[in-house]
């Protein structure tokens, strides 16, 4: 949410730089310093200079995008006194340009989705209005002043009623792609395993009477498989209750390694470097599966003792590390392929990363995922 927050923020801003070339314009017009009182056009510009370093400040943070800032709550009432000041030094003209830039204000205070708010922006513009054109209301006919201010209140109504449905069909959308995201990664992972437990039940219940040594292996291999279908719902769960999808995924992802290395004897080392970004569905679901099955083979193949997993954050794009201290990747498996490595090579070129696999620095293996950020899935098929 706060990286959807920073980018609003900075787009509002990139339309109020486009206009300021008509600032300068305005200010420079010999015409506009003829109609202005002795001494306004001195004060007007200086106070353009002041805006112009207020925005450029404002630029600032907005970039930084510090959460105690709530742009939309702080920046409108003072756009408002800023647009009041102008237009009081300016041509205190109810009907001029400077009036227009009431909207700015009344935008931002529509992005809350608060009508109320809204509205108590669009009566503030309104009343910062009256106060800087008292002098010239006279000189108009009514209802065109009348006319103005009410249109500055229904707009403030209507911009915050269009951004409250925009968000509700935002929000729609993305449930529904959750919904079908889900439904995918429980086809893949869950629903597998499970299907696979009740097919190792029913050959449980062939060879009880038969061969109950080989039953008993079995059985202990299905109880595996439940606990890994109960882990992975577990990892699912716990991102969906998040508030913020991104906000789930490094502690799901942690308590998913504890209980799989936990069931299997393994010590693990979970670490995190740089700061954590927002991440895609896309891109979570593929960090995940690369590591479950990298954590797999572990368990299948590398005989460890062992396991570190890092989760890497830098400049644009997020890194995975699974390194074990085991006996290392088997030859033939290197040499024709793997499926399972082919699949997390999938995953990660899919997203337009890489994953190398190759032997630890030590001992053991090593798998390597890198994954840019903010990359559009290449076609796959």
């Amino acid at each position: 949410m706060r990286s959807w927050e920073r980018t609003w923020h900075l787009i509002f801003l990139a339309h109020i730089w486009a206009l300021s070339p008509f600032a300068f314009l305005w200010l420079t017009n010999p015409q506009v310093a003829r109609q202005l009182e002795p001494g306004n056009m001195l004060r007007m510009r200086l106070f353009t200079i002041c805006v112009l370093a207020y925005f450029a400040i404002r630029t600032v943070l907005a970039f930084k995008n510090p959460r105690w800032l709530k742009w939309q709550i702080v920046y409108p009432p003072i756009d408002v006194a800023l647009v009041t000041f102008m237009l009081y030094i300016g041509d205190k003209d109810p009907l001029g340009n400077i009036t227009l830039m009431y909207f700015l204000p009344i935008a931002e205070a529509a992005g809350t989705l608060n009508v109320v708010y809204a509205a108590a922006i669009g009566v503030l513009s309104v009343v910062g209005s009256i106060f800087a054109s008292i002098q010239l209301m006279g000189l108009e006919k009514p209802y065109n002043i009348a006319f103005r201010f009410l249109f500055l209140l229904m707009m403030s109504s209507l911009f915050t009623f269009l951004a409250r449905r925009a968000a509700e069909y935002r929000g729609r959308a993305q449930v529904a792609a959750d919904r079908s995201r889900l439904a995918l990664e429980m086809h893949d992972g869950v629903q597998a395993q499970l299907i696979a437990a009740a097919a190792q039940i029913e050959l449980v219940q062939h060879l009880v009477a038969k061969d109950a040594e080989r039953a008993a292996d079995i059985a202990q291999e299905t109880r595996g498989t439940l606990r890994q279908a109960a882990d992975e719902l577990r990892f699912l769960v716990q991102r969906l209750r998040s508030p913020a999808m991104g906000e789930g995924f490094l502690p799901a992802l942690r308590q998913y390694a504890h209980n799989f290395c936990e069931r299997f004897g393994l010590e693990l080392d979970f670490q995190t470097e740089g700061n954590p970004y927002s991440l895609t569905a896309e891109q979570e679901n593929a960090l995940f599966r690369i590591a479950q099955e990298s954590l797999t083979n572990v368990v299948k193949h590398a005989r460890a003792a062992s396991v570190t997993v890092r989760l890497s954050f830098h400049g644009q794009e997020v890194h995975l590390a699974v390194a074990d201290d085991g006996c290392g990747l088997p030859e033939a498996a290197a040499a024709n392929g793997h499926v399972g490595l082919e699949s997390m090579a999938e995953r990660a070129q899919k997203l337009g990363g890489l994953l190398v696999v190759r032997p630890n620095d030590d001992h053991g293996t090593r798998v390597d995922a890198t994954i840019p950020l903010g990359r559009k899935m290449k076609a796959h098929g």
